[in-house]
């Protein structure tokens, strides 16, 4: 029997979720949904790059929710922050669903964090957010090297969408650590947004400090030009780690082997190679490694509020919104 998914949101991101869907060899019918031609292609030719041709598979493609059905066991909501709510609730209004996967950054608006808290718990939906280092096996297994200890960890490169992905970071640092208590430090960052490579939206350059209750601190830095290369570094008084994800290394050294370097292939995963594994564990038990929705949802709003503060604190233009994806 055919399992239903269904994908809104067909751009980049959501034509990557795609691609790892059809790699599960359990039968699916999958739902592409997306208002825009030009998505929709684009996620049909990268579909057809993977697909196999003896693929269990049956997929459909629609820009309208018209055709939707009316039982879904996984839902894959990857549209824009500003639409992202609306398109849910619509979602919810038509078809019963089992499990969701939002993309990050949730939401634009503040009410509708508990708004769709309450919606989910109403219709006994369970949900996860894909901050999705904390699936990759890379970047899971640092927990054994890191748990319980205060990390300090650093991410640094150009022009690679500071406030669109620092939420990946805090999750990570919370994962590895245990600690979900963070205070937001502003006062580094560029005073002057710039425009997002997503129409519409807005980024930060600058640093972006994070502290945690346990010690520990996160500061991503991102260069408003150059292109000085993306790296990730984690240290604690025990091990340390840089992470170099342009060439897929790793630099490692611990207490354990006298401080000595050892560099490591590290064969990062892409969107594309782990959706299936995240959707494939939700179908056979129910349950995944994505943070839930209840707790990213406190996490982002304890990020972006303060964010939200210093760009109104800075900007001509005030916002009753966070104009981040």
């Amino acid at each position: 029997m055919l399992k239903n998914i269904c994908l809104i949101g067909a751009g980049n991101i959501g034509s990557r979720h795609l691609q790892a869907l059809a790699k599960i060899t359990q039968p699916l019918l999958i739902q592409v949904i997306d208002p825009s031609s030009d998505s929709i292609e684009q996620a049909k030719k990268r579909y057809e790059e993977v697909i196999k041709s003896d693929s269990p598979h049956k997929i459909e493609y629609f820009q309208t929710m018209d055709k939707v059905n009316k039982l879904i066991d996984i839902a894959i909501i990857a549209t824009s922050s500003n639409v992202r709510y609306q398109v849910t609730k619509q979602l919810l209004e038509k078809s019963k669903v089992k499990y969701i996967i939002f993309e990050k950054i949730l939401f634009d608006k503040k009410l509708q964090y508990d708004e769709m808290k309450s919606i989910l718990t109403k219709k006994n939906i369970k949900a996860w957010v894909n901050c999705s280092m904390r699936t990759d096996p890379f970047y899971s297994n640092l927990k054994k090297s890191f748990q319980n200890q205060k990390i300090t960890y650093i991410v640094y490169g150009s022009q690679h969408g500071l406030i669109s992905n620092a939420i990946n970071y805090i999750d990570h640092i919370s994962y590895l650590t245990n600690c979900y208590d963070f205070k937001v430090d502003t006062n580094f960052l560029d005073k002057t947004p710039i425009k997002s490579k997503r129409k519409g939206f807005l980024e930060l350059n600058g640093t972006l400090n994070i502290h945690f209750k346990d010690g520990g601190e996160g500061s991503f830095i991102c260069y408003p030009s150059g292109n000085a290369p993306f790296f990730i570094e984690i240290l604690s008084e025990k091990y340390h780690c840089i992470v170099r994800a342009l060439d897929s290394k790793s630099l490692i050294s611990s207490a354990g082997s006298d401080w000595k370097w050892q560099i490591k292939t590290t064969p990062l995963l892409f969107q594309s190679q782990m959706t299936n594994l995240v959707v494939s564990s939700i179908l056979k038990s129910g349950l995944c490694d994505l943070p839930p929705f209840d707790l990213s949802s406190k996490m982002h709003l304890n990020f972006l509020e303060p964010v939200l503060k210093f760009l109104n604190h800075n900007s001509r233009k005030k916002f009753d919104y966070y104009p981040f994806t």
